[in-house]
Formats: structure tokens, C-alpha cells, sequence
């Protein structure tokens, strides 16, 4: 049984309160993970940052949705793209795996040799971001038993990695987001859009993939995570 590393969102420093630091792991991710036969290890960092030996427990790994990229998360997509790991980020997931390789061009051009990690927390004092806002595509909620209520359009590029593991070059992926990615670095392919242009898919070779979209909320779109699992 492969050990799928399940990466949280997290809620950290943004008060007095060192109670309110906390992670969560929606349980959408860890039953999706399980019902194509993965056992769900929980991700967790120390101040933001990831603990490396818990890295190599696991097979592979899936990035939950969240509000906010920390060091953590690239440093996670670090250890799946240098050790050959498969990775899903889903959501913000999916923002963290373009904000990586677009951070790992950034520290190219600047000739830093540090760790992502640290330049990542020297990228955010700057006011860099690689994300723009876009309109239409947040729900605030997602009702229990509607889950396709917030589904949208999703065009799948033919030949594509996405389009080899759906077999399809539409589908229905749900929306709840307020920022998408633009600009991919070189070597990330974008898999998918939606129909207002938005970048929905990007993929970097066959093992990593991001989603803007949440294949998370049912089990319509499994065949993501068993590939995952494989």
C-alpha cells in the first residue's frame, strides 16, 4: 500500500494566540487518497517548515486547497521533484506547484544557492507573488450533497498528461478560488483551461500535476488519484 504524504493548509502567526496556529486537512483529500487504496499520512511542519525525514515515509503526495503558500509546501514539491515522487496539488496546491518552479527560475537568475524554503520567505518579504486575482470562480461554500453545483467547463489539451489519465478533453471540475496562476516557468506544461481562459491544469513531465480545479469533492475524477497511487 502506498503512503500518499497529505499536505495542509495551515493558519499560522496570524495572531497572539499560539492556539489559533493550527493545520487542517479537509477530509475530502484523505477519503479520496483511500478509496483508490492509498494509506493518508498527515504533513506537518514546525513554525511553516517542513520536517524532511517525515518526507521520506511517503510514495507520494497531494496539496490540499488554503489560503496561503508557505515554505513548507515547496519544500514538499522540492522533495517529490528531486526523488522522483508523484505529486497532486489541488487548489492551492496547484498554486504552490507554479509558484515553485517559478521560484526555482528566481533563484536561477539571482544565483541563490540557499534553500527554497528560505528564498521562498525572501520572495514574500519582497511582495512577490506569482498569482493574479480572477473573478467568477469562488464559492464560498460547498453544501454538502451539491458538490456539482459548483462545477464548471474544464477543456483537457489532447495528449496531454491529465488528458491520458481522464480520457477526456471536458470535464466538469469544481471552482472555489479567488487567485489562479499565469505565466508558467519553462517545463510546466499547461494541461487544462478553463472556458474563460483561466489556467485550470499544468503538469511538470509525468509526475507532477496541479489542478486549480477540486477533483477532491466526489469521486467522479478517481482516475487523478489512483495515477497518484501508482
Amino acid at each position: 500500500m502506498k503512503r500518499v504524504g497529505i499536505v495542509p493548509t495551515a493558519d499560522l502567526f496570524y495572531t497572539d494566540n499560539v492556539y489559533d496556529d493550527t493545520y487542517h486537512f479537509p477530509n475530502t483529500y484523505v477519503k479520496r487518497a483511500a478509496e483508490v487504496g492509498m494509506m493518508p499520512v498527515g504533513i506537518l511542519s514546525v513554525d511553516g517548515r517542513v520536517v524532511k525525514e517525515s518526507l521520506e515515509l511517503c510514495d507520494c503526495f497531494i496539496l490540499c486547497g488554503g489560503k496561503h503558500i508557505w515554505p513548507f509546501h515547496l519544500e514538499v514539491i522540492d522533495h517529490a521533484v528531486k526523488n522522483g515522487k508523484k505529486l497532486l496539488g489541488i487548489c492551492l496546491g496547484h498554486q504552490a506547484v507554479h509558484s515553485y518552479f517559478k521560484t526555482v527560475e528566481e533563484m536561477k537568475r539571482r544565483g541563490y544557492t540557499g534553500g527554497i524554503g528560505d528564498f521562498w520567505e525572501l520572495l514574500e518579504k519582497e511582495g512577490v507573488s506569482y498569482l493574479k486575482g480572477v473573478e467568477g470562480h469562488r464559492w464560498e461554500k460547498l453544501p454538502r450533497g451539491h458538490e456539482s453545483d459548483t462545477k464548471h467547463k474544464v477543456l483537457v489539451n489532447e495528449g496531454s498528461l491529465l488528458n491520458r489519465i481522464t480520457g477526456k478533453t471536458e470535464l466538469m471540475g469544481a471552482s472555489l478560488h479567488r487567485l489562479c496562476v499565469f505565466d508558467p516557468a519553462p517545463g510546466v506544461t499547461v494541461s487544462a483551461l478553463a472556458e474563460d481562459g483561466t489556467i485550470e491544469g499544468i503538469e511538470y513531465g509525468d509526475r507532477i500535476i496541479g489542478t486549480q480545479f477540486h477533483p477532491d469533492v466526489d469521486s467522479e475524477l478517481n482516475c487523478i488519484f489512483e495515477y497518484i497511487s501508482k
